[in-house]
């Protein structure tokens, strides 16, 4: 039996999958926060379930429908699940394959913040430049 968070998790990338915009808000809290590291156009920390969502619509108009995301593995506990991600994606003439780490925090059963991190940062900035 997988853990809460992890089930949580789980359901989220499920919910991303099929584009179900009212699982994916349920998931999310008013103050949540969004945090994609890096420097590229899209890099920076989006708060609450608008900023969230534009920041999705942003990632779909900027990559011709959005990148493909596969869970590999989520690991969790109590207060936090990690997540590890396959992430491709194509931007014009610009292709990503890059294998994404997010850690989630979790506040009453919802994403309370969510990190994401690029094993290959530069490639993963050079491909929204």
């Amino acid at each position: 039996m997988a853990h809460p968070n992890e089930q949580h998790v789980r359901d989220l990338y499920a919910a991303m999958a099929r584009r179900d915009g009212r699982a994916l808000a349920k998931a999310l809290g008013p103050d949540t926060r969004w945090v994609v590291a890096g420097r590229g156009k899209l890099a920076g920390t989006y708060v609450g379930p608008d900023a969230i969502f534009d920041f999705w619509r942003r990632v779909a108009e900027e990559s011709g429908g959005g990148l493909r995301l596969s869970l590999r593995d989520v690991l969790a506990n109590d207060s936090r699940a990690v997540a590890l991600v396959d992430v491709v994606g194509t931007r014009g003439e610009k292709t990503l394959e890059a294998p994404q780490l997010v850690v989630f925090e979790f506040d009453r059963g919802r994403v309370g913040e969510a990190r994401f991190v690029y094993e290959d940062q530069a490639a993963y900035d050079a491909f929204w430049a």
